[in-house]
């Protein structure tokens, strides 16, 4: 049985940005909120103005705006198309990276993560009524509107909106069942296995 943890939007930390210029809501990261190095991180941002975003070296980032009217981002000099709700937009935590707002603030939710650890994804789906969902080694649901139950654990979580639950997988080929009405973003992250080093064999034995 899938192991699902109840992440209510009440408890979500907040905390500053590292530029210092705003302030982000962490719903959930693989190690413990007090320590600095992660190798996963998912969080909810208010944008009130254009300006830089922080960098974060040797990362990989997801964005997708949640609220507003979008925004346009600037990548190491090249601009992008103009990002509104529920679009996902990939790039490396060690890029310059600024946003223009297309009409005043904006709402986001970003998945940070380490590739030499991780394949991430975020993407967004539409549930009404009832539908199974297969489960990677770590997976999270955001309740972006809506609300809906989830099912597949020691006991039923219910969903409202910003809440999210993080499930841990006890086997591979693991569901879930979600019932309701919602618009929900999912978040999936695999482990990769850690390259083995080669060890060299003694030269004076034989191979």
């Amino acid at each position: 049985m899938n192991l699902v943890e109840h992440l209510p939007a009440a408890a979500h930390r907040r905390m500053a940005w590292r530029n210092g210029l705003g302030t982000t809501l962490e719903i959930a990261r693989d190690t413990d909120g007090t320590k600095a190095d992660f190798g996963w991180r998912v969080s909810m941002a208010d944008v009130s103005q254009s300006g830089d975003f922080s960098p974060f070296p040797g990362m990989t980032r997801i964005i997708s705006v949640l609220e507003g009217a979008g925004m346009r981002l600037n990548v190491d000099g090249l601009c992008t198309p103009a990002l509104g709700c529920w679009e996902t937009f990939i790039f490396s935590g060690d890029s310059q990276v600024s946003c223009k707002l297309l009409d005043g603030p904006i709402r986001d939710l970003n998945l940070i993560y380490r590739p030499d650890r991780y394949q991430g994804e975020l993407s967004w789906l539409r549930l009404d009524g009832t539908r199974q969902l297969g489960v990677v080694a770590t997976t999270l649901l955001f309740c972006d509107q809506g609300s809906l139950c989830i099912l597949g654990g020691h006991s039923p979580i219910r969903l409202e909106r910003h809440d999210a639950a993080r499930v841990a997988l006890a086997s591979s080929g693991q569901t879930l069942t979600l019932q309701g009405q919602a618009h929900l973003g999912l978040i999936q992250l695999r482990p990769l296995a850690t390259p083995k080093t080669a060890t060299r064999g003694c030269e004076t034995c034989p191979p």
